[in-house]
Parts: C-alpha cells; structure tokens; sequence
C-alpha cells in the first residue's frame, strides 16, 4: 500500500471522469454548498444532495488542529465492526430490568459475521505487534481473512494457521521482509502447515501473490550483525546483478540475501562467519555456502567491474587494516 492513500470516496472522484450529457464537457464543479455537481461550461446540474466529507473547520497549527477536531475513530479492517461498531456499557446505577434490555439490544445490533472474525482480528494485532509490522501490512492481513471468511474458506481449519497466511502474504504484498520461518514460530507452527495454508487460500482465492526479493531482507540481517551501511548498499547491488544474470531464480531469497551479505562483508573486510550468516537470517549453513558459491561464480567479477575506482580503493584499505588487526 502506498503512503498518503486516498480514502474510497476521494478516489471516487479523481478515477471517474463526470462528463455532462448536455455539452460532453468534463468541467465539473462540486458546490460544497448545495451538494451538487454542476458543468461549468452551460450550467446543467448534474447531482443534487451529495455529502461534503472535508472538514468544516480549519487549523492553523497542531494545538488548533487536536482542540478543533471532533471526528471518531478511523474506518480500519482490523477491528470488529471496522472500528465503528459502538459498545454499550452497564453501569452501576441502571435497574435490572435496564441491563437485561440493553443487553439484549447490544446482542441484536452485533454483527454475527463481525462476531466470528473477531478472534482471528485479535491475533492479526497481537501478531503484528510481536513482529512490528507497519499498519497498512496489518490492514491488508485483515482484508484478506477477511475475504477468505466471507468465501467460507475458514471453516474447519486451523485459525492460527490461517492468520499466519494471511500475515506472510500481506507482508509479502508490501514488501515487508519477514520470513514463513518466523511468522509460523510465532504461531507455534511449522513451515509446512503454514505454507499449506497459504498455497490453499490463494488458490482459492485467485489472489496472486508476488515473490519476496532479497532486497528486502539485506538491513534487517545487517541490523542483526551489526554490519555497516556500506556493506547492506553493495549487497543490494549484488542482488540486483544477480537477479539480472538468473542466480536468484528458483531460490530462497533469504539464503540469498545472507550469501550476498557475506560477500559484500568479506571484500570490506568485515569478516563475518557464514555460520553468523546463517543464524541471522534464519537458515542453515549449507544453504549460505551454496548460494555464495553461485554468486562467486555468476556475479562476483561483473560486481567488482561495475565498481567505481574510489570505492574499489576503499575497499581495498579496509581489507588491509582488517588484516593487520
């Protein structure tokens, strides 16, 4: 999802072209006054009794702007109700016979379908706050249980599995670099059950969903080793050369990622075991060495040949005093 997104009734506006039927103009005006569309070129009133959504008052700082506001929560598909729902609260000083009405006037209004996703939208927030997924990934994890929910996919499996799929594959949507390792250890699951999942909502629900690139994992494994910027900028470059000569097809892309790194590492004198590697980014030991082995052999020499003279030099002068430490 892209910062700074429209809400749907914005975007209502500036995709579909209004066209008035009288001259063919596409000069339309809204009249925030009246609640109508009217064609600025012969007058003709196109809609009447349209809802103004912009505020109806203005700030001028961020003190003016919290003391003016007085607009509820946000529309959010992460919680029950889209967080517009209203909770009816029993207080002390009501009559038996009030809190027996009220209860049954809070059963009657409570959406039954809002009732059953509600457990799972618990464990999308509560997930999303262990693994500190940003919001429009927790959104998008909820819209998908969401529709696998209202298409009866749900039914007879496992929640937790089905909210971990739903997790993987909204951070694969947005690029968020979290692996099916550790989002199926956080639910107590194995890859497989949650991959199975995964497979099986997608396909039924025809959603494509598009391959995590390696890019994505380089500053989170570097942040954990502690490695340089310098290191995760020419392991990118790396990948993306990679990518270009086929050495990243079919792969694992955290496996590639962590050869990539080692690489990188090693050429600025950041001398990182592939066993290090490895823990940091959640795989083994075997599969750094062989993927490192096939960027020696594919990219290692295009990637230094594509290197500026200066860079080439300071790389040079870190290996040096790596060495004589």
């Amino acid at each position: 999802m892209e910062g700074g997104r429209k809400s749907d009734k914005e975007s209502l506006f500036t995709e579909v072209k209004f066209t008035c039927p009288r001259c063919g103009s596409d000069q339309i005006i809204k009249d925030p006054n009246t609640g109508e569309l009217v064609c600025a070129s012969c007058g003709l009133i196109l809609s009447t009794g349209m809802v103004d959504t912009d505020k109806d008052w203005r700030a001028f700082d961020a003190d003016e702007y919290m003391d003016r506001a007085h607009t509820g929560a946000p529309v959010t598909p992460t919680r029950s109700g889209y967080g517009l729902d209203s909770d009816i609260a029993m207080t002390s000083g009501l009559s038996r016979k009030s809190v027996q009405t009220l209860r049954r006037t809070h059963r009657h209004v409570s959406d039954a379908r809002e009732k059953a996703v509600e457990p799972a939208l618990r464990k999308i927030r509560l997930a999303a706050e262990t693994l500190n997924l940003p919001p429009e990934t927790v959104e998008d994890a909820a819209m998908l249980y969401r529709k696998a929910a209202g298409e009866g996919l749900v039914k007879g499996r496992s929640m937790d599995a089905m909210v971990a799929a739903v997790i993987y594959a909204a951070c694969r949507r947005t690029d968020v670099p979290r692996s099916l390792e550790e989002v199926a250890s956080l639910f107590n699951l194995k890859e497989k059950e949650v991959g199975r999942s995964f497979r099986f909502l997608f396909r039924k629900l025809g959603i494509r969903i598009p391959p995590p690139k390696p890019e994505n994992f380089v500053y989170a494994i570097c942040a954990k080793l502690g490695l340089p910027e310098r290191v995760a900028t020419q392991a990118i470059r790396i990948l993306k050369i990679a990518r270009q000569q086929g050495a990243t097809m079919g792969r694992e892309p955290v496996g590639v990622a962590a050869a990539a790194i080692y690489m990188a590492s090693q050429e600025f004198g950041e001398h990182k075991t592939q066993r290090e590697l490895a823990q940091a980014a959640g795989v083994t030991e075997v599969t750094v060495r062989n993927r490192y082995k096939e960027l020696l052999a594919k990219v290692h020499k295009l990637w230094l040949e594509q290197l500026p003279e200066d860079l080439k030099k300071q790389m040079a002068s870190f290996r040096e005093s790596a060495e004589g430490q």
